[in-house]
This record gives C-alpha cells, structure tokens and sequence, in this order.
C-alpha cells in the first residue's frame, strides 16, 4: 500500500518545464480568486442583482470562449513569452479601470477584455502542459499544474477573509498581486523561451468535438458549475447573511482541500479508466449542491459541500484535460485545447446567467436547482454515449 503511495506521489518523471509552468500558474490563480470573490461582494453590496452580477460574470467567459479563436494566431505571431507579457498587462489596466469606474457597463466590458487575455493566458499554458508531458507522465503533470493555480484560486479569497472589502484595500491588493504576476513571468523568462510549441494550424475545428464528445459534454458542465459557483457563491451565503469574511474562508476550504488532491488525482488518472473517473467526478458535482441546499437548517453541511466542489470541480477540469491528451494527437494538441478551453467557456457563459436568472425568480433555490439538471444531463449523455460504443 505504502509502496503504491509512493509511486503516487513520485514526480520524478515529470518534466522540469512543468515547475515553472506551476510558478506562473500559481500568481495566476491568486490574482483570480481574489478578484472574483472581492468583485461579486462589491457588486451584491451595492445593490446589484443575481442575474446582472451572472451577467458581468459571463462576459468575462465570454471573453475566454473569444480567446480561442484568435490564440494560435497570436502564439505563431508572437511567441509565448510575449502572449504571456501583453496578456497580463492590459488585464491590469482593466483591473484599474473597473474600480475607477464602478458601473455595470463598464465592469461587463472589462471583464469580456479581462477574460480575452485570460483566454490567451490560459491556452497558452494547457498546451505547455501537454507538450511537455507524455502519456505515461501526463496525468501528474497536469495534476501538479492544476493544484498550482487552483492553491492560488483558494489563496485569494483567503486574503478576502483576512481584510474584507472595504475603502481603497481591494483596488490595491490586486495591483500588487497583478504586479507579482508580471514580475514572475519576466524572472522565467529563459525557461519559457524553451517551450517549443509547434506551428499550428490557425482554424478552429469543431470537429474534434465528434471524436471525443464526452470530454467536451463534461468539461462544459464543468464550466457551467465552475463560473456559477464563483459568481454566485458569494450572492448565495449574503442572502444567508453570512459577512465576507466568512465567505472568503469557505471559498479557501474547498479550493485548498481540491488542490491538495490534483497530484494524486493526475497520477491516479495515469492508473485508471479516465472516462469511469470522469463519470465519479460529476455524481461529486451532484452531491455537493445538495449538501449546500442544507445550509439553513444545518451549517457543517456547508463545510463539507464546499470541500467535495474543490475536489469534484478542480479534478474534473484536471482529469478531461489529461484524457483530451491521451485521445489526441501532440502536433494537433494546442488548436484541440483551444477547442476543449472554448467549450468549457461556452459552459462558464452560460452558467451564470441562466443560474443568476433562475436565482432572481425562484430564490436561492434556484442556485442549486439549476446546477443539478446541468450536471444529470451530461451524466445521462454521457451514459447514453457509454452504451452505444
């Protein structure tokens, strides 16, 4: 048993590209986790409504689900460094501009700005992942890759825990973090010049989805549940009158339980039947908003449904991202992954505002109602898929 652990936890074998992929994907997630988190209390503070912070939410997918279009293009124009460099820097000025100007026109097309230059970011540093990896190493690769951005996705709502979302604090701690995240890729910059990523081929190809259709059906349910629970979460436990505070704790609960699981989930994915672990991950996406349903008349319920979202969220995200490795071919890997992040912004688009919407006319029930037949409809499809192959 201890011997099998061990194998688990051995990442010797991973390329040592992937350490400094870890690096910038960590700054990554802090500045991330703690924008979202500080944005929605900001906005269900001053008044806004479910539907329209959903709304504002989903530009920023929007923006991502745009980045895929146009990623290779840049990645062949310019290089990773330089697409790494811009990216980071025009979201820092659109950070600045949205606490400027505190208005919902403006933090919507910031965030779609935002989530344009995340997109090219964020593409970018899944193809590194899966270039520098084979199939014998993939699943730790991505497992330890994954944990990197996530610990930093649960890191920010920590330092929300810590210092509110009062006065000028918010605005400053993200130019400080954004400024850590550009000084962080500049400091590697020898070792991400040494990524060679293949030309591509600049046309999106929605016919990889055919291939592998259960991949993309589940990473856009993860999706859907991921950018719902970001943009909504917060508004959800206000309307329970919890204070911001609190909020920010539970959101680093469940993000650092998630994250310490992707080593071992990504090596464990390397063991087993990827597509049966994928099928485990969503019936986790279906137990923990009916745990959170519980909130009101027992709080611990609250504990362990954030918990099973780090493990069941992050790893989904970590496990169709191998598998999309496996089922397809390396020089075909960065236009597939665009494919692959496209869906999965398609999902974070349309979640937040059909839950939002669903929210602002049903009530905080409505937050878990909606995720739940999102999740049993790609079960039941990919079931369905299951029996006729």
């Amino acid at each position: 048993m201890f011997s099998a652990i061990k194998n688990y936890a051995d990442f010797s074998t991973v390329n040592s590209s992937i350490k400094y992929l870890s690096i910038v994907a960590f700054f990554t997630g802090v500045v991330l986790g703690y924008f979202f988190t500080i944005i929605v209390i900001l906005q269900k503070y001053a008044g806004y409504s479910e539907f329209t912070i959903g709304i504002v939410a989903s530009c920023f997918s929007f923006g991502l689900m745009s980045a895929g279009f146009i990623v290779t293009k840049v990645l062949n124009k310019i290089g990773l460094f330089l697409t790494l460099i811009f990216s980071v820097s025009l979201q820092t000025v659109c950070i600045i501009s949205m606490f400027a100007y505190f208005n919902p026109i403006n933090l919507a097309i910031c965030h779609f700005v935002m989530g344009l230059m995340g997109g090219m970011n964020w593409m970018t540093m899944d193809a590194w992942a899966n270039i520098v990896s084979s199939d014998k190493n993939r699943g730790k690769a991505i497992g330890l890759y994954n944990s990197s951005i996530s610990i930093g996705f649960g890191v920010g709502p920590l330092i929300v825990a810590f210092y509110g979302s009062s006065g000028n604090l918010p605005v400053i701690i993200c130019l400080i973090l954004m400024s850590l995240r550009i000084l962080t890729i500049i400091f590697i910059k020898k070792h991400i010049h040494e990524v060679k990523i293949p030309s591509q081929n600049n046309k999106i190809n929605f016919s990889f989805v055919l291939f592998a259709p259960f991949i993309f059906i589940a990473i856009f349910v993860a999706g859907v549940n991921d950018s719902s629970f970001g943009a909504l979460f917060p508004a959800f436990m206000i309307n329970e009158f919890f204070s911001d505070k609190q909020i920010g704790l539970y959101f680093f609960l469940g993000a650092f339980v998630g994250v310490i699981t992707q080593p071992l989930v990504g090596a464990l994915s390397d063991k087993v039947d990827k597509r049966k672990f994928i099928f485990i991950l969503l019936f986790g996406n279906i137990i923990w908003p009916i745990l959170l349903l519980k909130i009101i008349n027992l709080n611990i319920a609250v504990y362990f449904s954030v918990i099973i979202w780090g493990c069941s969220s992050i790893s989904l995200y970590t496990v169709s991202l191998a598998y999309l490795g496996e089922r397809y071919d390396i020089k075909q890997i960065a236009i597939v992954t665009s494919v692959f992040i496209i869906i999965y912004e398609l999902g974070e688009f349309i979640g937040p505002i059909s839950v939002g919407l669903v929210m602002d006319q049903t009530g905080n029930e409505g937050f878990i109602y909606s995720l739940l037949i999102f999740t049993s409809f790609s079960i039941i499809i990919g079931f369905i898929r299951s029996f006729k192959k």
